[in-house]
């Protein structure tokens, strides 16, 4: 005679669980109460997609619907618009290169940090511009940085991406830290760090300014450790 096996899962000490035919349905239960919920935020993900215009992605939808009190996990938020194709439009817009470097291409505009080992602080300093999205557009962000300690010397934020912005910064970096005159300061060939309102600047600290190469992109990245 044959003895059919149990109907029934065991915990992890080995007693009886709940049933096979009831752990299915509640699997089953679980699993409906799950679409229910999708198809709900579904909703609220096309509503504030729309509301956006098509900007919102899916960091700012959560941010909406936890403002509004609902329930909003960045991933099941992520999962449902990549499903329904829903992006935002900023995503689909090309990275903006903030560097004009088309002035400055002559031998002048030199590497000074190349081989060079970096021993003490203050040493070489370290420049870029980013822009930050904000409501109202961008607004541009420029930071100096000591290499050696990766500490930020100063920065400033300004509506255009113009010399002044790097001037502003420098004067920042220099009130506050007092600088001695063998600094290196290297950034990339943009015309903001090539303007001649940003060299004279230079020349009354007594640095001594290192770029880039064209095309070598990688030469900078001093400036975003």
């Amino acid at each position: 005679m044959s003895i059919e096996p149990s109907r029934t899962t065991t915990d992890s000490c080995g007693s009886p669980g709940v049933s096979t035919s009831g752990y299915y349905d509640w699997l089953k239960e679980r699993e409906q109460r799950r679409e229910k919920e999708d198809k709900m935020c579904k909703k609220v993900i096309e509503l504030f997609h729309q509301e956006g215009k098509g900007t919102y992605g899916a960091e700012r939808i959560c941010g909406c619907m936890r403002r509004d009190g609902l329930r909003a996990s960045f991933a099941v938020v992520k999962r449902i618009m990549e499903q329904e194709g829903l992006k935002s439009s900023h995503c689909r817009r090309r990275q903006r290169s903030l560097t004009d470097s088309r002035k400055a291409r002559s031998d002048t505009y030199k590497n000074l940090t190349k081989d060079l080992e970096i021993t003490r602080p203050f040493q070489v300093l370290s420049s870029d511009i980013s822009y930050v999205r904000t409501g109202e557009g961008f607004d541009y962000l420029c930071q100096i940085r000591d290499v050696f300690t990766n500490t930020v010397l100063a920065q400033c934020s300004a509506k255009t991406m113009k010399a002044e912005l790097v001037v502003s910064t420098l004067k920042a970096a220099q009130n506050k830290w007092y600088l001695a005159e063998d600094v290196i300061f290297h950034s990339d060939r943009g015309s903001q760090y090539t303007a001649q309102s940003v060299t004279k600047q230079f020349a009354s600290y007594g640095w001594r300014q290192s770029f880039s190469r064209v095309g070598k992109p990688g030469d900078n990245s001093l400036a975003v450790l």
